[in-house]
């Protein structure tokens, strides 16, 4: 049994990137969650496991930036998730559907059941299946006991441990609409990007998209133009899909130099995940027949450059726009989130964590 907080600071919520950490942390104003502190901060020891030096780090940051308390919600490590569909036997049959679940997700993923943490959910019934199923995701103990050692060992409480991509949907809730199409969250991450299709309101797809993560596009792209990893850091940002032909005339040389070179590579580097999407799309729409692409909500890294999600508009069926969290009030500011809400979106679902159960 949980005992929820009703009211008061949330956990903080923490999404560990290769590259980046996103932290937030909300308060309840008169009745209404707000944004109390927020945080992007750049890894010490980018690409490498979550160590003791930089939790102690980010404890201090944490400190210094307004956030409160020693609990944790985090996101479990996305490029081990594993996740299925599994076939159930109905729900009033008496069946141990925890005993059920846990088995055939193990026998899915060549585990032994012991190995992991499962998590699954009722799903809404495919027309051409004549059985109950559920959507479960797991992370096995190998990938997650050394992270939760880590905080454990610096005094820290990690009250619980979320799918991201599930976090991700939760933050995004109000641009998914309960509809009976098919929405989206897809999550342009440094390492990988994940994806998620959302009907009636659940996710009923979860799919981590083959070397699709931003830093295949940056190490593109760095070769291509035979630049440094921060100066290409820096035109991806000032260049994306967003300027004008008048922002190129006030550019330096150099910007304006590389700007059609750098969206060439960009261009095929999104028709590459369009590919991929639509993929996705046709078999969820296989399986719901009725149910046709209707949104897709751009997160990550990739959802903060400048323009991508007009462009990726531009080759999908579904409307594509950046994560909003317009309606949650923000409460001080989001001056320590760089590319906020899309970079932002992961941490904020895992600092509502508790809010939706």
């Amino acid at each position: 049994m949980r005992f929820l907080p009703t009211m008061g600071r949330s956990p903080i919520g923490l999404d560990i990137g290769s590259r980046l950490l996103k932290a937030v942390q909300l308060d309840c104003v008169r009745g209404r969650r707000v944004v109390k502190a927020s945080a992007s901060i750049m890894r010490s020891q980018p690409d490498v496991p979550f160590n003791h030096d930089e939790v102690k780090r980010l404890s201090r940051v944490l400190s210094q930036q307004g956030f409160v308390g020693r609990k944790f919600v985090l996101a479990a490590p996305s490029e081990q998730m594993m996740s299925a569909v599994l076939d159930m036997p109905p729900r009033d049959s008496g069946a141990p559907y925890q005993v059920i679940a846990r088995q055939e997700f193990a026998r899915l993923q060549n585990q032994e059941p012991g190995q992991f943490e499962v998590s699954y959910w009722d799903i809404p019934q495919p027309t051409r299946s004549s059985s109950e199923q559920v959507m479960a995701v797991g992370c096995a103990h190998a990938d997650t006991d050394p992270l939760l050692d880590v905080f454990v060992d610096c005094g820290f409480d990690v009250s619980a441990m979320d799918s991201g991509l599930c976090a991700a949907v939760r933050a995004c809730g109000e641009q998914l609409e309960s509809t009976q199409n098919i929405s989206a969250v897809l999550d342009l991450g440094w390492g990988s990007a994940r994806l998620g299709l959302v009907h009636d309101s659940v996710v009923v797809f979860d799919r981590t998209l083959s070397s699709s993560g931003m830093g295949r596009l940056h190490g593109r792209i760095c070769e291509a133009l035979a630049i440094e990893p921060a100066e290409a850091d820096c035109l991806i940002q000032r260049i994306g899909f967003a300027a004008t032909d008048a922002d190129h005339g006030r550019a330096d040389g150099r910007t304006h130099a590389v700007a059609s070179q750098i969206r060439s590579i960009f261009t095929s580097y999104l028709k590459e995940i369009s590919k991929e999407l639509e993929a996705s799309f046709e078999y969820t729409s296989h399986q719901y027949p009725g149910a046709k692409p209707h949104r897709l909500i751009l997160i990550g890294g990739g959802g903060a450059v400048p323009g991508v999600a007009g462009q990726l508009d531009t080759m999908v069926v579904p409307e594509v726009m950046p994560a909003d969290t317009s309606d949650l009030e923000t409460w001080g500011d989001w001056s320590g989130a760089s590319g906020e809400p899309a970079m932002m979106a992961t941490a904020l679902g895992l600092a509502s964590y508790y809010d939706q159960r």
